[in-house]
């Protein structure tokens, strides 16, 4: 390994990292954006309820769209995180096989001949 890569292999995460911190300060925005208008449209709504029931009914209904536009932005942002970890995975494992470990780890050669382990008899 040496040093030129590595910073390189950083550089590009880091470039991972800030379009998915880019990514999902957008989608908040977004969802932030329509709930707003949302709550605008729902207490415009609101003010001409006929009875108790009317209302209670008018919630129901806005309780269910913001549970989807929730579900909806989660959504947004498991495929933005899902995205940015495939990235960032790929990126690892092409860096983990750019470097060489031989100097810590002194493997045994592949070939020759392996210990005999003990058999399954005993002697008594």
């Amino acid at each position: 390994m040496n040093n030129p890569t590595a910073l390189e292999e950083l550089k590009k995460a880091q470039a991972i990292l800030m379009e998915t911190i880019d990514k999902s300060a957008r989608t908040h925005l977004d969802a932030v954006e329509k709930l707003l208008e949302f709550n605008k449209q729902r207490f415009s709504n609101m003010s001409d309820a006929k009875d108790p029931a009317d209302y209670i009914a008018r919630q129901s209904a806005a309780f269910k769209d913001y549970a989807e536009q929730c579900t909806a932005h989660f959504e947004a942002l498991t495929a933005i995180g899902n995205e940015s970890r495939e990235q960032l995975t790929e990126l690892s494992q092409e860096f983990a096989k750019s470097l060489d470990f031989s100097s810590f780890f002194p493997f045994a050669p592949t070939g020759g001949a392996r210990p005999k382990g003990k058999t399954g008899t005993r002697s008594s």
